[in-house]
């Protein structure tokens, strides 16, 4: 009886969260405090799915400087990745609650109803320039994911093969905000599911570009679908997940200005990149596929 109480507790809790997420729309463009009650009522949710069914672990947070900082990961999964929730979930718990983590999402993400103002209260911005300066003016944190869709929708084989897809705009928001850019490993993730061809080619026939935002429209094998194409969400494998925070690189050694730099910008890149494939490079021999 005491355990159907608790239930049933729990379901008026989770429906009347749903309908304040409904009634009380927040901002998608501008980073919002961390609500400390959806965290607290998701809590076991967060530790049955992160740490129990995907056994994730993430290393070298003491590395995380303080203060406002750009932190930038490889992108795995295609749009079901759970290794930034995994990443913020573990950074909330060894801060105690204090300076939360946020990150880039796509439009697809922050305005779908419901999960949208979900992600926006769990840290959750739109992914645009104007929102990464918000963030890192207002001294906070933000984690991106530079390769975006391209590198998120890479074939299976090139799952330890790091790829920001020559992308620089990560390193002018942190040259123009002079922050440390913080590399970051996210592993296990593209093991959820088999990605057999990122799909370019369909998605410009099918105009993605244009109404999703996306260079690829991928071939991939996941349940529940099996076979599918475009960007959907699956139902993940049990793949162990592991994230791993870098050294920062410091950008104090650039000039004012470095931000309109072309040759900058492809240098502090491609020294991101070549960080975050060092961390993979360590840490994916270890692993055996789908397992972990």
């Amino acid at each position: 009886m005491l355990a159907l109480m608790m239930l049933l507790q729990t379901a008026r809790q989770t429906l009347s969260t749903a309908a304040n997420l409904l009634r009380d729309p927040l901002d998608p463009d501008r980073p919002q405090p961390l609500d400390k009650d959806l965290v607290q009522l998701l809590a076991p949710i967060f530790d049955a799915i992160l740490l129990r069914y995907f056994r994730g672990e993430v290393h070298g947070l003491e590395r995380m400087p303080s203060g406002p900082a750009l932190l930038a990961s490889n992108h795995n999964a295609g749009i079901t990745s759970f290794e930034p929730l995994l990443l913020g979930w573990l950074y909330h718990k060894h801060m105690g609650g204090d300076d939360a983590l946020h990150y880039l999402a796509h439009d697809i993400m922050v305005d779908t109803p419901i999960m949208g103002q979900l992600l926006v209260r769990l840290g959750s911005v739109r992914a645009c320039h104007g929102a990464g300066d918000r963030v890192l003016a207002e001294g906070r944190k933000l984690l991106v994911f530079p390769g975006g869709n391209y590198e998120a929708f890479r074939p299976f084989w090139q799952r330890h093969q790091v790829d920001f897809h020559q992308r620089t705009g990560f390193a002018r928001l942190a040259l123009r905000q002079r922050v440390p850019i913080v590399p970051v490993l996210s592993l296990g993730g593209h093991e959820t599911l088999m990605i057999l061809h990122r799909g370019e080619t369909l998605a410009r026939l099918l105009g993605a570009k244009r109404w999703l935002r996306s260079d690829s429209f991928p071939l991939f094998l996941g349940l529940p679908w099996g076979l599918c194409a475009g960007p959907m969400f699956h139902l993940p494998l049990p793949a162990k997940l592991l994230v791993e925070v870098g050294e920062p690189i410091s950008l104090d050694d650039y000039p004012e200005g470095a931000e309109d730099d072309p040759e900058i910008l492809q240098e502090v890149s491609q020294r991101t990149e070549a960080a975050v494939q060092a961390l993979m490079d360590a840490r994916s021999a270890e692993r055996r596929p789908f397992i972990g």
